[in-house]
């Protein structure tokens, strides 16, 4: 019998039946059973714990308490001896500014306000009509009236705790009141020294439940949840024979809750004692024990639910994938390396798909660069050709070029005409230093040299109408600079800013050294540029794609020789108004002859 149902169910039915068997008789039916073992015990260990829990915590809130009120007490015991503030009572003072400047001689109060964190205020009510500050409080005869000074006075020094009413902002504070007598023993007024509720916050906040701190069993101070404060304590037993603690069952709130309340007097408090009791709500408490005994059959019987479903979608994904993975493979064995479909994933077979791509781009690489390498071979035979072409023009020309205009300023100097030799000779010197220069930094200085040939020959040219001033910082003289650069900055000024004016035109070159670069400035008085004509030129700069017109080489071209030169932060900036003039400024960085 067993051999037959053995071999039917291994046989006979389908994978699938096979693992919802297996998966019914080995998992879930041994997990509905410890689960519910597990959830019943659960809900009795959870009310046992958290009683533990709240007498635990009930135990350590009384501790801090006790802390907070003993240092109300020291304060009230050190102010109670304090001879500044009696003497600032007792005195007598001719003027209201006598009495200004005894408030400011002795700060009674500060120092405790300053560095007592229990203390939210202290406040003096005095019996002698003097001015009232924050602190210092005349007691009319309202205030005299009122319960707790009359307690403070009838107790004569001693101590006492009370709920009362902050004079000056009306809000119910717990206080501790005390009656201070002067030398000759008269009555100098009445103390309250108010517990910070801030503190008494702090005390409690990370209390799960509910934490209630009660006065005399008459009056709840403070209220974790600020619900119940100024009322009184329902929940407690009503004048209990002795300071034990305790544990009751209460209804409170229209709910059952188990009341775990702590004793205790604070130091030199002869009547006055507070209650700390925490309410447990029981319904509360079980509910997630209770929330767990349901949702934990309902896991399971949805795991199981589930369990079906993902062994579906595991067969359907899996066959879907290895289809896709075969297909890309024909692909590839077809000569098309470019993969399209992806399998997600991180298994074997999304592994076996990434090392397929990786084969395939390898490939892929190898034939583009087999490819670009022959473009670039064929374009490096192009150029290599116009370069020696060029080279071989460039031994003639520069010679020739020389050599002629050696000879003009010879014939000007035989002729006695020596303007036109030093045009000659610092367009000789221009011409070289062009041609000799490569496309690598030079030092700053020789490119200074160069824009003076050229104004120098410009200022002949123009005569009285053109002058020009260069303004350069000795240690900016340091450092190189790619050439051609400011030149054709100058140029662009003279020829399209100063050539056009009637008056006489000017030329302002500045360079100045900043932390790590260098600002240069080419300024000049011509007739401006039009807004939106600036406008076109300021994007024409930025725009990777326009070219300069003819063969000048214009604003556009500086600007991205400076970006390829020094990076995309540095750059050339341009700032015109129409009929004043126009400023460039060129941004560099520097760069010495240890950085070539």
């Amino acid at each position: 019998m067993w051999k037959k149902i053995s071999t039917t169910f291994m046989d006979h039915l389908k994978v699938k039946h096979k693992l919802l068997g297996i998966y019914l008789i080995v998992t879930a039916i041994p997990i509905l059973m410890v689960g519910a073992y597990l959830n019943y015990g659960t809900r009795e260990i959870v009310l046992k714990n958290s009683i533990s829990e709240a007498e635990s915590n009930v135990d350590k809130l009384e501790l801090r308490l006790q802390t907070i009120f003993n240092r109300v007490t020291s304060i009230a015991d050190m102010l109670y001896i304090n001879q500044n503030m009696k003497e600032l009572l007792e005195n007598e003072y001719a003027s209201t500014l006598d009495v200004y400047n005894a408030y400011n001689r002795y700060p009674v109060f500060d120092d405790f306000l300053k560095y007592y964190d229990e203390v939210d205020t202290i406040q003096f009510f005095m019996t002698k009509d003097m001015i009232t500050d924050s602190n210092f409080i005349y007691a009319d005869s309202m205030i005299k009236q009122e319960a707790w000074y009359q307690e403070a006075v009838s107790k004569r020094g001693k101590l006492t705790w009370v709920y009362m009413t902050e004079h000056w902002t009306g809000n119910q504070r717990l206080a501790l009141t005390r009656a201070v007598y002067g030398q000759s023993n008269d009555l100098l007024g009445v103390l309250a020294i108010y517990v910070s509720p801030d503190m008494l916050k702090s005390v409690v906040e990370a209390e799960l439940h509910q934490v209630f701190i009660t006065l005399d069993h008459e009056i709840i101070v403070f209220d974790s949840k600020r619900q119940h404060i100024g009322e009184k304590p329902s929940f407690l037993v009503e004048q209990p024979t002795n300071l034990e603690n305790y544990v009751i069952d209460r209804e409170f709130n229209s709910e059952q809750v188990k009341v775990n309340v702590h004793h205790f007097r604070p130091d030199k408090s002869l009547e006055s004692t507070f209650q700390v009791s925490t309410l447990i709500p029981i319904e509360e408490v079980m509910e997630e024990p209770n929330q767990i005994f349901s949702r934990g059959f309902l896991v399971i019987v949805g795991a199981l639910s589930i369990s079906i479903v993902l062994i579906g979608v595991f067969i359907r994904s899996f066959h879907k994938r290895i289809q896709k993975l075969r297909r890309t493979m024909y692909q590839v064995a077809k000569g098309n390396f470019q993969m399209k479909q992806e399998v997600g994933g991180n298994d074997e077979i999304s592994e076996v798909y990434r090392d397929l791509a990786t084969t395939s781009q390898s490939v892929q690489r190898i034939i583009d660069e087999v490819y670009i390498h022959k473009i670039k071979e064929e374009t490096w035979k192009r150029k290599q050709k116009e370069m020696d072409f060029k080279m071989l023009a460039s031994q003639i020309n520069p010679h020739f070029l020389y050599n002629t205009l050696e000879m003009i300023r010879m014939k000007a100097v035989l002729n006695k005409d020596p303007e036109v030799a030093k045009i000659v000779k610092m367009l000789s010197k221009m011409m070289r230093s062009a041609l000799e220069r490569t496309d690598r930094p030079v030092p700053i200085t020789e490119e200074i040299e160069v824009i003076t040939h050229y104004l120098e020959i410009q200022k002949l040219r123009f005569g009285d109408k053109f002058t020009y001033q260069m303004e350069i910082e000795e240690d900016a003289k340091a450092y190189h600079i790619f050439p051609l650069l400011i030149q054709p900055i100058v140029e662009n000024a003279i020829i399209h800013g100063l050539e056009q004016k009637e008056e006489a035109g000017f030329i302002h070159i500045k360079m100045i050294e900043e932390d790590k670069s260098i600002l240069i400035e080419v300024k000049d008085n011509g007739i401006g540029i039009p807004r939106d004509t600036l406008k076109e030129i300021q994007k024409n700069m930025v725009n990777n794609n326009y070219h300069s017109e003819g063969s000048r080489i214009g604003l556009h071209n500086v600007h991205q020789r400076l970006r390829l030169y020094y990076g995309e932060k540095y750059g050339l900036q341009m700032d015109s108004i129409e009929g004043l003039g126009t400023t460039m400024m060129i941004k560099i960085p520097k760069i010495t002859s240890n950085h070539l």
